[in-house]
């Protein structure tokens, strides 16, 4: 099943504060919107991986969405080019990240998010992973990000959240401080709990997600509201 198939929600809008939150599929809401200036996501992966995140007992499927397909990945990352005036930021599946030069996107650097706390390789057969890739792309043109010398190499443990795969909010926190400015809308096209939305507003930019599971929807809304509040406060 992908993820267009599994989309059985009328869209929907909620405002709150700087950010502006979207309850459907994004590839029906993306065209929409117009230009943003950064998009930093977390796209789902592939049917097999999504298939092997399971418990150590293998009696839990750990991830509940939708697969991606490769070609889909890549019709999402040519949208999200053309849609940011400056960089595209996104973790994803190595397998998928392998292919981006091949399609022709324009692939600036791979980086690898490392978790040090990650989960061990439970059959003991082979290492464990213990990383995931980050896909930094841009379109042709000026290239320009406040992390200075820094390594495309991002350690932070991860985290259990609200979302099967929430990441960790220091870690999105610096992605938004290293590759946009104040004032600059950052975009999200599978928002899940709403953790770069909250990111966005801390760091003082506009936020536009996507989300089209309800539940996590509602959770992502709860949270940026609870974001936009704090922020009143100073």
């Amino acid at each position: 099943m992908n993820i267009v198939e599994k989309l059985s929600v009328s869209p929907r809008r909620e405002v709150i504060g700087d950010a502006e939150l979207w309850l459907g599929d994004c590839r029906e809401i993306s065209p929409t919107l117009g230009a943003v200036d950064v998009v930093i996501t977390d796209p789902p992966y592939g049917e097999q991986t999504h298939a092997g995140a399971r418990t150590k007992s293998a009696d839990k499927v750990l991830v509940d969405f939708a697969s991606i397909t490769s070609s889909e990945f890549r019709d999402d990352c040519l949208r999200w080019v053309a849609m940011a005036r400056r960089w595209v930021l996104l973790t994803c599946e190595w397998k998928h990240a392998a292919k981006l030069e091949d399609a022709g996107l324009p692939l600036v650097r791979l980086g690898v998010w490392i978790k040090p706390n990650g989960a061990p390789q439970f059959t003991g057969d082979r290492p464990g992973t213990g990383w995931e890739a980050v896909a930094i792309l841009h379109r042709d043109g000026k290239k320009r990000w406040n992390g200075g010398g820094h390594h495309a190499v991002w350690n932070y443990p991860k985290i259990s959240g609200e979302h099967p795969t929430q990441k960790p909010l220091p870690l999105v926190q610096r992605w938004v401080a290293d590759f946009s400015d104040e004032g600059e809308t950052i975009f999200d096209p599978f928002m899940g709990s709403g953790t770069t939305g909250v990111a966005a507003l801390n760091l003082g930019r506009r936020f536009v997600g996507v989300e089209m599971d309800p539940i996590h929807f509602d959770t992502a809304c709860r949270r940026i509201e609870a974001e936009a509040r704090q922020g009143k406060l100073f």
